[in-house]
Parts: C-alpha cells; structure tokens; sequence
C-alpha cells in the first residue's frame, strides 16, 4: 500500500491536461508534475488519496527529447502554465488526446482534426493582475495567495509596462487589481481599468499615464471591498476617454468594454470563428440564431460573410449594446440582438451556433435545442468535458456531421477549445 515519503522509480506513462505525469503503482495511479511520457524518474509519494496518489520527482533519469527548460521564474510558484516544461508540439498533441478521451468517456465516436495553435506566447488581450501592496502578480493556482512577478511570456510587454508605471504612479493603499485589454492592431488600442477597495480619485495618474502611453484609449475604474472579487461582479466607471476599445477580427470591426466576452487569443479565435462559420453552412436567407453571442462577434461575422439573417441573444445587457453597436458601425442590417437568457429564446432558426460558458449548457438551455430543432447546431466549446455531456444528449436528436477541431486558445495553460457540427437526423 502506497504511503506518503516511499520512494520508487517509474516510467512515465503519458502526461494528462494538468500537465501531470501519469504512472502506475501497485495498481493505483499516481500523478508526477512537470515530467513527461516516458521519462524514466526517482519520485517520492507525497499524497495519497483513496484511489490514486502525488509524487514529487525527484529526479529525471532520462529525459524526454520534448521536454525545454521553462522561460519562467516563477514558473513552479505560479501554477498557471502548466506545460512550459515541454515544447509546444507536445502540448498541442497533449490536449488533443485529452479532447478525444473526453469523447471515448462518453462513447462518442467522432473524428479530430490536428490541434490549431498558431501563437504560444504574447497572445492575452486580457489580464488581471492583483495588487499585494508593494507589487503586481498572478493568483497562485487554487489559492488566493498573489504570486508576484513583472514579466509574464503570456503578456504583451506593454502590459507589464503599464503595470510597473502603475505601481509608482497610484499612491494609495486601496489599490486591489489592474484590470488591462488591447486591441490587436499595430499600433494597439489600451484600456486600464485600476480595481480598488474604496472609491479612489485617480485623475493625476489618468494624466501621467495618458502621457505616458498614448496607446491608452480608456480608462475606467472600479472598487469591491468584498473578499468574493470577480469581474462579473464589478461595474465600471469610465474616466478617461469613452469606455471601450475598438479591435478588428475577420475583417469586422468590434468595440469592447470592460464587461464584454472576447477571446484573449486573438490570433487563435480567428482561425476559430472561421471554423465556426465553415460549419455553419449559411447563405442569404438562413436563419441563424447566435446564443451566448456576447459583443456579437460570430453573429455580425456570419451575417456579413453570408448574408445570413442573425438573431443574437446574450444575458450582459452591456455586451448586448456593443453587439448592437457593432452591427451598426459595420453596416450590417441582417443582424439583431436582444437581451434575454438563451434558454428563453423561441424564434424559428435553421443554425444555431452556441458558445456557451465553461459550465456548458443547462437541461433548459438544452431542451430549448430540442425544441427548436434547428438543422445545425455549431456548438463552439472550452470545456470538453460539458461538451461532451450535452453531446451525449443532443444525439438522441442530432448526429455529429463533421471532425471535432481543436484550437489550443490558452497555450501553455490547462484550457483547450473545440468546435464541432451536429446536423439532425
């Protein structure tokens, strides 16, 4: 019986989406952290749980030719990527496996395409970065421990910039989060959003960093004294500029504000929404139905590629607006959006595409496909495992009419996104 402080040498027997290590022990399995399919290590048993076990490794006595020397210092303190001790080819299969388990789990037969990964560092439009009192950093992975650091391979250095400014320019010590979102274009639109615990007047920094950086289009700020922080929770005030930035993808124009759904991978979520309108298979005069639509972004894509006729609905009120917003400054008539839950939705479609949050779709939100029994159904997904469980419930109705794509949205990280066609029966 394993037990914690034994020792063992083991061969690695393949490495799950956590980036762990996976052996197997008098026949239970046991998880090695930053080790690789067919390292031949020394571990030391450090949990032991009822049906399986952690290990620390303590030495790789033969290295797998995948595996490269994290470009991070607080790579092993931090958590949050996971596969920066291999390359990226390794990732990438990694997590194709993993999507195609997901659907062997649930007796699902589908074919793959090759995982898509265009970018693997400098590719978040996006971040927080939490506030300690002396320095910015991320969340330790599952705990609420800040991990500082001024660099992140994951961010575009001009992110890093505005905090390091940020940090000498805000003399307060209220100042909990900063909040950052860029433009992909090549010169980027920036906006700031400083997060604190009580309502701070910052109108000399707004000066100094508008001087600093005139990429900065906006700044807003917000404040949250409770322990239970998120940004769904927060609102925004904007006090510089008019709130929102403005970005291009597949040759749409979008504003975004601080509230709205948009892909951190911009690169990536092109390649994805292409996929997506590939598999939508529309025309002028189809039907379309964009559920979870958030600013819009398929939905106007599909109606102006197409001239498909697109009902969009999103339950954020502000991304509703920008949606709307974004039709019109793009010219597109063929496209509406309204602001309502997606399970309520009762227009007759011939496509809905549906992209909803990692907890998938609801039994309601499910039974409202049924319902409508449109011909396509693109479900575009980050979390395989709910995708596969409403898959299991949608065939009953629909059967799967084209190969699971892969895009590896969050390189370096745990996450992975799929796209895949059901057309019924």
């Amino acid at each position: 019986m394993l037990e914690s402080g034994q020792a063992y040498t083991v061969t690695i027997e393949e490495c799950n989406i956590f980036a762990n290590g996976v052996c197997h022990i008098d026949n239970m399995v046991v998880f090695v952290p930053n080790t690789l399919q067919g390292e031949e290590c020394e571990i030391t048993i450090t949990k032991v749980m009822p049906t399986y076990a952690f290990a620390r490794c303590d030495k790789i006595i033969s290295p797998s030719n995948k595996r490269q020397v994290p470009a991070c210092k607080v790579y092993n303190e931090c958590g949050g990527c996971s596969f920066l001790h291999m390359d990226i080819e390794e990732e990438n299969y990694i997590k194709n496996e993993y999507v195609k388990s997901a659907f062997k789990k649930q007796k699902i037969e589908a074919d793959f395409e090759k995982t898509v990964s265009p970018v693997c560092e400098k590719y978040r439009n996006k971040v927080v970065l939490f506030f300690d009192g002396n320095d910015f950093g991320y969340m330790k992975e599952g705990t609420n421990q800040i991990v500082k650091h001024h660099t992140c391979n994951l961010n575009p250095d001009i992110f890093d910039k505005i905090a390091s400014f940020t940090k000498e320019h805000i003399k307060s010590n209220n100042l909990r989060a900063l909040y950052l979102r860029k433009s992909s274009h090549s010169v980027p639109e920036i906006m700031v959003c400083p997060i604190f615990y009580k309502s701070t007047d910052i109108s000399t920094f707004v000066k100094d960093i508008t001087n600093e950086f005139p990429q900065i289009k906006s700044i807003l700020v917000s404040s949250y004294e409770k322990s239970d922080f998120t940004l769904e929770k927060l609102t925004f005030k904007a006090v510089y500029g008019n709130g929102y930035i403005n970005d291009e993808i597949c040759g749409v124009n979008f504003r975004i504000s601080p509230e709205s759904f948009y892909q951190i991978n911009h690169p990536c979520a092109t390649l994805l929404y292409e996929k997506a309108i590939e598999l939508a298979d529309a025309k002028k005069g189809t039907l379309c139905a964009d559920l979870f639509c958030g600013t819009g972004t398929i939905g106007i894509i599909i109606a102006k590629k197409t001239g498909a006729e697109v009902n969009g609905v999103e339950i954020v009120k502000s991304a509703v607006e920008d949606a709307r917003f974004n039709a019109t400054q793009n010219g597109i008539a063929n496209a509406t959006f309204e602001a309502c839950d997606a399970k309520a939705f009762n227009k007759k479609t011939d496509v809905c595409i549906i992209d909803p949050p990692r907890k998938g779709c609801s039994q309601l939100m499910l039974n409202t496909l049924l319902r409508l029994k449109p011909k396509r159904i693109v479900y575009v997904s980050c979390n395989t495992d709910t995708l596969t469980r409403d898959l299991k419930i949608l065939l009953n109705d629909y059967k799967i009419s084209s190969p699971v794509s892969v895009f590896n949205m969050f390189p370096r990280t745990k996450h992975v996104e799929s796209v895949v066609c059901l057309t019924r029966e």
